[in-house]
């Protein structure tokens, strides 16, 4: 029976305690602004006996609601609390910097008897974008049907790299069968991880890739939701216009239709001249 009732006291306080701890951290945020983190749990009826936040397992914030104060913030280099907008629920961090990009951590443990303890952890990117937008060349601007086309897309240093996008007329150029797309990254500094994206789009010219006679190419560039960017050329196709293909044949057609009716008209007025003629005299 002790037994019994010991076991039943085991499920009973397995049953109460922490319970749906979830961590709220943003993506990606922009280098220099405010970084907002947030723990939400429920305790059902048991006493909050600390909450604590890490960055790559280095603690730099806690929270203890019978300590006081109850908020202790811990040296980082580049993590500056801003503690009156912290509490038991969430942290904020001024100024962040590229360097506070890693995993962070909410650790959230419950009162006596049992001291739950749940953690919770999200990935964050302090981003740079770059400082304007892609630079887009073509090998040329005028093309004849087979020509290979050749565009390229670079995007200025950035981190982490940018994604790249193209579009021809419009229509993503990823879906088509007839265009290939490289795309690569160059670490320009190992410390600052600072990168540049280089796409190149290459294809042949044809009579599909050029409905109207020209081609509208767009590069564009993203870093998650934070930044977009883009730029466009135009390329021609360089065969003469269908237009003037029809047109010319026409022209010549209807002029060698007036050279009979010219000549005509030229025997008939002679001939009226020579009978006036013929009368007078």
């Amino acid at each position: 029976m002790n037994a019994l009732l010991y076991l039943f006291t085991l499920y009973i306080l397995e049953c109460v305690g922490l319970r749906d701890l979830k961590i709220h951290v943003p993506v990606a945020v922009r280098s220099g602004s405010i970084l907002r983190m947030n723990c939400t749990y429920d305790l059902e009826n048991t006493a909050l006996y600390s909450i604590k936040w890490y960055l790559r397992d280095q603690e730099f914030y806690r929270y203890v609601p019978k300590e006081s104060p109850p908020t202790r913030v811990f040296p980082m280099p580049g993590i500056i609390v801003n503690v009156q907008e912290s509490d038991e629920n969430r942290v904020t961090i001024v100024n962040v910097q590229r360097e506070l990009t890693g995993y962070y951590k909410c650790e959230v443990s419950a009162d006596a008897p049992l001291f739950h303890t749940g953690i919770k952890t999200k990935l964050t990117y302090v981003t740079n974008e770059p400082s304007s937008p892609p630079t887009l060349q073509s090998n040329r601007m005028k093309y004849s049907a087979g020509d290979l086309i050749n565009v390229s897309c670079i995007a200025g240093e950035s981190y982490p790299a940018v994604n790249i996008s193209w579009f021809l007329n419009n229509q993503t150029a990823e879906t088509m069968k007839s265009v290939r797309i490289n795309t690569v990254f160059e670490l320009k500094d190992k410390v600052t991880e600072m990168v540049v994206t280089r796409s190149y789009l290459i294809t042949k010219a044809s009579t599909l890739l050029f409905p109207t006679g020209r081609i509208k190419v767009i590069c564009e560039i993203y870093q998650f939701d934070l930044y977009k960017s883009s730029s466009e050329i135009e390329l021609v196709d360089n065969a003469p216009p269908k237009s003037a293909q029809v047109i010319a044949p026409s022209l010549s057609s209807h002029s060698t239709g007036k050279a009979p009716r010219l000549q005509n008209w030229a025997s008939i007025t002679f001939i009226m001249l020579f009978i006036i003629n013929t009368k007078l005299l």
